[in-house]
């Protein structure tokens, strides 16, 4: 664990105490993407722990925060419990003296209720909206009860959904490029998962990234 990591902890536990028990905070180590969460504070509303992995988004914001160095991403929405409840979902960037991200101070309001509120109360007033006109729950980013395995083939799925399949070498070697940026190569057995999705051998997702690295 990154020791600067621990002085976000108390800072944790007043957000959560000025948030109420619907509110989780917690913290990631961007060491250990595999068992990110080294702090947590109301666990249950996503049912996670210590030791837990990283989401697909957060990966992405991992990413998009060290290319950007945007201090935050704000008020995003989430789901867990297999979609029947929605989360309100801020992400500080923690970053050591050199601006590098270091770890993530994350904050999941689950908001069901309120929306379930809300579209009571426009279902009354007769009020046209995208929550109450199509669907209780607006459109959701993020799951937080992903496993790594699932996080990793959210991830793939993604980027062929964009870039295709890829029929050539060259353009295996582009969707294992993306990938790489996207940190799927940090999780254990990714390598594996990889090369059954873009049918290649695990030897040639090796050669791609080390030659991606190489660069």
């Amino acid at each position: 664990m990154n020791s600067d990591l621990k002085k976000y902890f108390p800072i944790a536990d007043f957000i959560a105490a000025i948030s109420g028990n619907k509110t989780e905070v917690l913290i990631h180590d961007l060491s250990c993407l595999d068992k990110s969460i080294i702090y947590i504070v109301n666990g249950e509303v996503t049912n996670r722990t210590i030791g837990g992995t990283i989401t697909k988004l957060a990966m992405e914001l991992i990413h998009e925060g060290q290319t950007t160095n945007q201090p935050s991403t704000v008020n995003y929405l989430g789901t867990t419990n297999k979609g029947k409840n929605i989360l309100r979902s801020s992400t500080y960037f923690i970053r050591d003296e050199n601006g590098v991200a270091i770890g993530l101070l994350c904050v999941n309001t689950d908001i069901t209720t309120l929306l379930k509120m809300r579209k009571a109360v426009d279902d009354l007033l007769i009020v046209d909206d995208k929550i109450s006109k199509n669907s209780d729950v607006p459109t959701i980013i993020e799951r937080f009860d992903g496993t790594v395995d699932e996080i990793i083939k959210e991830t793939i799925n993604s980027v062929i959904f964009e870039y295709g399949k890829g029929e050539t070498s060259s353009e295996k070697f582009k969707l294992v490029e993306m990938l790489e940026k996207k940190g799927v190569f940090k999780f254990k057995g990714s390598v594996d998962i990889v090369a059954v999705a873009l049918e290649v051998s695990i030897q040639s997702v090796y050669r791609y990234i080390k030659s991606i690295k190489g660069r």
